[in-house]
């Protein structure tokens, strides 16, 4: 379940994605570059999809990923392209090493998107997070954790999270706990940190745009929320390595990979 930012101003293609992605994942479109990059900087995407046959920057497609990746890296990225593509600027792209791109032809967007997405997905902060954590939790709360970092794209809320992990939120609370994980209310907290990690080290982004894209109520509220649980700073979660630091304060706090277990508070 995520959120897809998608730049194409051709209403086939807009319906081949949403027809393939699903009911799952939001899709969140605008034919206007500016609006685009808006767009991925002011709301919790985790994936870019551009429509090559849609971009007129002066320096084509080349130009707009180059600027894309440049300011959000973290954001994974898929290239639609069509039969007309430059197969150099294509091949260019590949030997450039653009982190994270996935390229897909315009014959079979249906399928194609759906796939190209979940590769690009590979490597989110969801991802991520289960692999880090996976060797160390049972299923249910790998699975509880997940979803937790998945429904911050989709607001929720304790009850949301509960329901969705199918526990009512108290027994779902004693279940984290008794994996040695924050409560349900924490863990909501903690997954929107370890996003806040990741988008935090983009060039294109302020502390003040990841408040917004994480809903805190104002950018004080988000920086207290952050010295609360890993006890930094934004300034000082980008220079320690952005989500590899909120990653380890959070294993911290559980005592998953310390020798002693030692649970540490979480505010």
């Amino acid at each position: 379940m995520s959120l897809i930012a998608l730049y194409t101003g051709n209403p086939d293609v807009d319906g081949a994605v949403r027809a393939g992605l699903g009911e799952r994942n939001v899709v969140a479109r605008t034919a206007s570059w500016a609006r685009f990059l808006h767009l991925v900087r002011e709301r919790p995407a985790t994936c870019a999809v551009v429509d090559e046959g849609t971009v007129r920057s002066p320096s084509g497609a080349e130009g707009a990923l180059a600027e894309l990746r440049t300011a959000f890296p973290s954001v994974a990225v898929v290239l639609i392209s069509g039969p007309q593509s430059d197969p150099f600027m294509l091949l260019r792209l590949g030997r450039a090493g653009i982190d994270g791109l996935v390229l897909v032809g315009t014959d079979d967007v249906t399928r194609a998107v759906p796939e190209a997405v979940a590769r690009a997905l590979a490597r989110g902060t969801e991802a991520l997070v289960a692999r880090a954590l996976g060797s160390y939790l049972p299923a249910r709360s790998c699975r509880a954790v997940r979803l937790a970092l998945e429904g911050v794209q989709r607001s929720w809320r304790t009850a949301d999270l509960a329901r969705q992990v199918g526990y009512s939120r108290p027994h779902l609370s004693w279940r984290l706990r008794s994996d040695g994980l924050p409560s349900a209310g924490h863990l909501l907290v903690w997954a929107r940190l370890l996003h806040a990690g990741r988008w935090l080290t983009d060039p294109g982004r302020s502390a003040e745009s990841v408040s917004r894209q994480l809903e805190y109520s104002s950018g004080a509220a988000f920086r207290r929320a952050l010295r609360n649980y890993t006890g930094a700073t934004p300034t000082r979660v980008t220079a320690e390595g952005g989500f590899r630091f909120v990653l380890e304060q959070f294993r911290r706090c559980c005592g998953i990979g310390q020798p002693a277990r030692k649970r540490l508070s979480v505010a």
